[in-house]
């Protein structure tokens, strides 16, 4: 397991959200969300599953698109009910350090990147 320093979340456009993978979601992680979403469980599967795998796997976020619970302020909008694959992904430690890398750079601020491809170019 890769272990990068740690990144300030809130300095990130939210790219675990928006290109890290799909996210499953366990029975349980359903009952929570739709619990924390005052639905019952077949309204929250008919809204939110968009994607069943052959297997049986239920996906809230499909592919490397945007997950449909990133409000517009690039928070979680189901922070406390989110997934069991939400609660334990951090970009830092994933073999893929693509989203981490990306992460990472957009952390640092504008003049100190300039300064960098200063010192690059010596």
């Amino acid at each position: 397991m890769v272990n990068n320093p740690r990144l300030d979340c809130l300095k990130c456009p939210s790219l675990c959200c928006r290109m890290a993978g799909y996210v499953a979601v366990s029975r349980e992680d359903i009952r929570r969300l739709a619990k924390h979403l005052k639905m019952t469980v077949p309204a929250f599967e008919d809204k939110h599953i968009l994607e069943t795998t052959r297997k049986g796997e239920k996906r809230i976020k499909p592919g490397f698109k945007t997950c449909q619970f990133l409000t517009e302020d690039r928070l979680c909008g189901v922070y406390e009910a989110r997934p069991n694959d939400c609660r334990g992904y951090v970009c830092w430690n994933q073999e893929d350090t693509t989203v981490y890398d990306y992460a990472a750079f957009l952390q640092v601020a504008v003049p100190q990147l300039r300064d960098r491809e200063k010192d690059q170019k010596k």
